[in-house]
Parts: C-alpha cells; structure tokens; sequence
C-alpha cells in the first residue's frame, strides 16, 4: 500500500510530464534550426514516452490519469516566456528550472514502497538527463547533448 504523500508524488511527477509535453510541443515553433528542432522534439518525445510509461503504475495505485489542464496550459505558458529569446538562454532557463524537480522526485523517491522505487528512480534519472542536456548545449557540447535522453526513448526520433 502507498502512503497518501506517495500518491501526491506520483502524480505530480505525472502531470510534470504533461506539462513538459506541453512546454517542448509549444517550444518547436520557436526554432527554425533543423537541429534545435530535433532537440526540442527528442525532448518532447521523451515526455510523451514518460507520460505513458507512468499511466500504469498510476492506474495500478487507483490515480487519476487525467491530464490536469493546469499542467498543459503551465507549460504552454513557460514555453510562450521562452519565445524569442537564444537557443543559450533558454538552455540556461530550463536548466536552472530543472534542479527544483530533480529535488522534488529525489524526494519522491524516498517515500516511493518497494515495488514502485525503480519507477521513481527512473523519473529522477529523467530530469537529471534532461538537465545534463542543457548543461552540455551551454557548454557547446552540441554533438552529444543528447545521449542521455536518447537512451531512454523506445522510439528515438530519426536525425536530421
């Protein structure tokens, strides 16, 4: 049985996904460069793939697997701050937006039960992937940027 604290977790973690699903959806009509493309794309595909990937265990715990409208339109809106600005800064932004999520799911993952640990550890392993992204973007390492993302995708996007 999963504590009450557990379930919020969980799903918080559910509905970070669909906002970031909806934060990169939003995000791909502000580049035109075919590989900053493919990156927000990678990213999205990522969050889609964890979307899904996390319904089973909400739907085994009995959780909603609703898709909060505040969650869609939280990531519409960050995506819409972010328009205009240079592929850096916004690697900058979504950095240090990342570390308060990765806080967040470690502590998640101390409440998780047992059978559910290996879940909320791969959620930790996600955002810290999507975090090292940016830093290696930041840091112009653009050719491997995203290995770590890549890795976790069933269905990686094809490069241009």
């Amino acid at each position: 049985m999963a504590s009450d604290a557990f379930n919020e977790g969980i799903t918080a973690m559910y509905q970070g996904e669909v906002l970031g699903e909806a934060l990169f959806d939003r995000m791909l009509k502000s580049f035109d460069d075919p590989m900053q493309r493919y990156k927000v794309a990678t990213m999205l595909q990522l969050e889609s793939e964890t979307v899904a990937r996390l319904r089973p265990t909400l739907m085994e715990l009995g959780l909603d697997l609703g898709e909060a409208d505040t969650s869609r339109e939280s990531g519409i809106k960050w995506a819409d701050s972010l328009d205009g600005l240079a592929w850096n800064e916004v690697m900058v932004k979504l950095r240090d937006a990342l570390q308060p999520y990765i806080e967040h799911y470690r502590a998640i993952v101390e409440q998780a039960p047992p059978q559910y640990r290996t879940v909320a550890e791969s959620m930790v392993v996600h955002e810290e992937s999507l975090r090292t992204f940016t830093e290696l973007e930041i840091a112009g390492d653009t050719e491997h940027s995203l290995d770590d993302v890549i890795a976790q995708l069933h269905h990686p996007l094809p490069r241009p």
